[in-house]
């Protein structure tokens, strides 16, 4: 008598079937942030900025729309990075040249189209180009993360002088053109020419662009000022370089960051100024952001507001209360679930908040008239700097 064979054993038995992959819960942040991303990127990618709303990224990456707010802080935010890995100067682009700016425009005119060829056909950069031409916030929003992707680390290789500020504006068109030809509205003869032949041509105009531009400044030093051929000299009443410090001193600390303080303080001062004109306080009109980021029907959960930061938890209460006797919101009960109160904007507080949303951006935009294109880029990426590095000794989000 034969031994009784288990199931599996032997010749011919069935497979098992594999396990249907699990959805990320909130034991998986990690697993729920990339959710979120995959989700935003193909909802971007078909229907364009300003055609999704958080909640329906949410809904898509199957959690709530207060733990989006909690990962990405604002619609804006999320859509940054969902088009971070996009089509940019990207440091390994500039890293593949070995230091010899002579090799960069070939590198960087075939990382480019090759990036560009195998873009998935739901990437969100095609929308947010197109939505772009006729939508003034994804232009505005297409303009910060080029000034981010391709002006910032250019200007590592350029510097930051008005010739430089030229070649950049110049390469940034090319590189920009092509996209805008080839990708994105597809336009022959440009649509239908192999890469391989096309990048040489590509190579040529850029190295026409860059000109005799010197090497990356030299790893590890990002954002420190070097004296060389594309670093002006000092004008009156601008500061020299900095005295060598003292060992076991660091100088200019206190001062740095109470001038970063003072700067936060009158920020707020300002925008606060122009937000209480109608009515609202600061603290306030973040909650009624918040919700409006949300998306329709523009309504989150008191613990989803304090997630994405709008405000304090302790405060919060009182916000909403404020809110709700100014017809700004209403708390409605979930009807499945009565232990959960919904804070919805009204009508009245959605029209209040655009109107608001744009006073506050006009203001923002003077505070910063002092400075010129250059300057702000500069300051944009030394701060990114600073943050990235106050940042890297904290918790993993």
């Amino acid at each position: 008598m034969s031994p009784r064979r288990r199931p599996g054993d032997g010749v011919g038995a069935p497979a098992p079937e594999p396990a249907p992959p699990r959805r990320p819960g909130s034991h998986d942040p990690e697993g729920n942030r990339r959710a979120v991303l995959d989700a935003a990127r193909r909802l971007f990618g078909a229907h364009g900025f300003k055609g999704v709303g958080v909640r329906a990224i949410a809904a898509e990456a199957g959690v709530t729309p207060g733990l989006v707010m909690a990962y990405f802080g604002t619609k804006d935010g999320l859509f940054r990075e969902a088009v971070g890995s996009g089509a940019g100067v990207s440091r390994d682009v500039l890293a593949a040249t070995g230091g010899e700016a002579g090799d960069l425009p070939g590198v960087l005119a075939r990382a480019y189209l090759d990036r560009w060829d195998r873009l998935p056909a739901d990437d969100p950069w095609p929308a947010l180009i197109r939505s772009a031409v006729s939508h003034p916030p994804s232009a505005e929003l297409l303009r910060t993360i080029l000034d981010t992707q391709v002006g910032e680390p250019l200007a590592e290789v350029l510097g930051t002088t008005d010739e430089a500020d030229v070649r950049t504006a110049v390469i940034r068109s090319v590189l920009f053109g092509v996209i805008m030809e080839r990708y994105v509205f597809a336009h022959e003869p440009a649509a239908s020419v192999p890469a391989s032949e096309l990048a040489p041509a590509l190579t040529d105009v850029l190295a026409t662009a860059f000109g005799d531009a010197g090497g990356p400044a030299a790893a590890g030093t990002a954002g420190a000022e070097t004296k060389g051929p594309d670093r002006e000299a000092p004008g009156p009443g601008e500061a020299g370089p900095a005295a060598p410090e003292e060992p076991g001193t660091t100088p200019g600390t206190a001062s740095l960051f109470a001038l970063l303080n003072d700067c936060a303080a009158r920020h707020q001062l300002v925008v606060g100024r122009a937000v209480r004109a109608y009515g609202i306080s600061l603290p306030a009109y973040d909650v009624l952001a918040t919700l409006r980021e949300a998306g329709a029907p523009y309504r989150l959960t008191t613990g989803e507001v304090a997630a994405a930061g709008s405000a304090r938890a302790g405060g919060l209460t009182q916000q909403a209360d404020r809110l709700v006797e100014a017809g700004l919101i209403r708390r409605e009960r979930d009807t499945g679930d009565r232990r959960i109160v919904w804070l919805c904007l009204t009508p009245e507080g959605l029209e209040l908040t655009g109107r608001v949303s744009d006073v506050r951006s006009e203001q923002e935009r003077a505070l910063l008239a002092g400075l010129g294109h250059a300057e702000r880029r500069r300051l944009t990426a030394l701060l990114g700097t600073l943050a990235h590095t106050l940042g890297a000794g904290g918790p993993e989000q």
